[in-house]
């Protein structure tokens, strides 16, 4: 049962009243890297602008007279060592890249906006901001000389985002802690993420359409998509699909171009999202204007993109620990003379990966697609019954002022490829989005956060330490 040190939390109260301003600064620095993971070879694993994030981060720390050390700019990790003989260590994970800015915003992206309360920029909350709080929480310990008896590891990746390959590298070839807490979720404890699966189908192009395309990455519904088309007027296509709603179409040279508008969510979270592909290759089929096979090639893209729940891809899955399976549609583009789309799919923590990898790739070829299964992780699951759980969820109520119960997601963190290892915050379910649907969110135009909430979160994350140092 947690019992707060009224002493220890007015210092940390006090604390963190004395240094928000300097926290602010210190994620501004952070977020002010277009830190967005792109493969490459060389020195930079993941591209210049993460391997100059992490060294901003590793910057930071030494100003406050912490090292991190850089494993080849795959990540860094940051050890404070416990003074046990032999300690047991507490790993918090945060990762330093961001999806691609994207457009819409009505604050600069690259900035850490203070407005009524909120922080927004590309990374504030999904995860430079939560990243910052861990660093605070151990300047704290630090600065009060508070020494604790096991040892705690900051882990900060750069491709989180992009298939997490820094973690699979961290796993390979350093200790990995005996309890980890992924600060990439919301409170109180997420204790089971879904399994993920991501595919790419493909077949030739034909007929007159030219082109479709729309995402850049795959676990962002995009908002935006664009078909090109041959053999028709600007007056025809205006005729056809002027009067539908979210549709625009301007003249492309010879050609036509269709653009259609949908609203975009992270994929594993789509509830009020509207996907464009589907708003586009629907339009497409109703104007009329498709000859020959493209007919048939739209009518595929918009079977499987008609839903966001496995339905049109025939893999309708869900469970009661964790819901129905999401199944997104999310880039598309033609390449190599083939028109190719990726799908992000997290099925539920009871289902068998590979049974839905054989659902989806039957139904695709039935389609006339290409299929190609590129990751399919397994579901990460932590029983309730583990005896940390309560103590996390007790300090989470006591801060939040409210009680939260523990929950599973669709989301993917680093805690799939880590032994015992839980969301723990900083976001809350119910937390309020100044913005109208379509901004706000992670992965949206102006992604924000309540800056309390991550006030809060290292008031967490400082207790968090303590106590379980306690009883590890």
């Amino acid at each position: 049962m947690f019992k707060p040190d009224e002493k220890l939390i007015q210092e940390i109260d006090a604390w963190i009243e004395d240094n928000k301003d300097a926290y602010v600064k210190d994620l501004a620095r952070i977020v002010a890297i277009p830190s967005i993971s792109e493969r490459e070879e060389g020195k930079y694993p993941f591209g210049k602008n993460c391997g100059d994030v992490l060294d901003e981060m590793i910057s930071l720390a030494s100003e406050y007279g912490f090292s991190i050390d850089n494993h080849e700019y795959y990540c860094g990790s940051l050890l404070v060592k416990g003074k046990k003989e032999n300690p047991k260590r507490i790993g918090m994970y945060a990762h330093l890249d961001v999806v691609p800015l994207g457009e819409g915003w009505h604050h600069p992206p690259l900035e850490c906006t203070m407005k009524d309360g909120f922080l927004i920029g590309r990374g504030v909350g999904d995860n430079k901001g939560p990243g910052i709080c861990a660093l605070y929480a151990l300047r704290f310990l630090k600065e009060h000389g508070i020494q604790l008896e096991n040892d705690v590891q900051i882990y900060y990746g750069c491709s989180e985002e992009t298939g997490m390959q820094d973690i699979e590298y961290f796993c390979k070839t350093q200790q990995i802690p005996d309890f980890n807490l992924v600060i990439d979720t919301n409170f109180p404890v997420c204790y089971g993420e879904k399994g993920l699966m991501r595919a790419k189908v493909s077949r030739q192009m034909a007929g007159n359409l030219v082109s479709f395309q729309a995402g850049s990455v795959v676990n962002v519904i995009p908002a935006k998509a664009e078909a090109v088309i041959s053999g028709v007027n600007l007056q025809e296509a205006e005729e056809a699909l002027g009067s539908m709603e979210g549709i625009s179409v301007a003249q492309d040279g010879a050609n036509v171009k269709i653009a259609a508008v949908g609203i975009s969510r992270h994929a594993a979270f789509p509830e009020g999202s509207i996907n464009a592909i589907h708003v586009l290759a629907e339009a497409l089929l109703k104007s009329g204007l498709l000859v020959e096979d493209a007919v048939e090639i739209v009518d595929s893209v918009e079977k499987m993109t008609a839903d966001a729940y496995g339905e049109g891809c025939k893999i309708p899955f869900e469970d009661k620990e964790s819901g129905k399976l999401t199944c997104v549609g999310s880039v598309i583009c033609v390449k190599d003379q083939k028109l190719q789309i990726q799908f992000d799919v997290r099925y539920p923590v009871t289902v068998n990966g590979d049974m839905v990898a054989r659902g989806f790739t039957k139904n695709a070829e039935e389609l006339g697609f290409e299929v190609e299964i590129g990751e399919l992780s397994a579901p990460a699951y932590v029983s309730l019954d583990n005896p940390y759980i309560p103590i996390l969820g007790e300090i989470c109520d006591f801060v939040q002022g409210k009680h939260y119960e523990p929950y599973t997601m669709g989301g993917g963190t680093y805690a799939r490829h880590l032994p015992c290892a839980v969301g723990f915050g900083p976001g809350i379910p119910d937390a309020p989005n100044p913005f109208e649907n379509g901004h706000g969110q992670g992965h949206q135009p102006d992604e924000c956060i309540l800056a309390d909430l991550l006030f809060k979160g290292i008031k967490t994350y400082i207790i968090t330490l303590v106590e379980l140092d306690n009883v590890l």
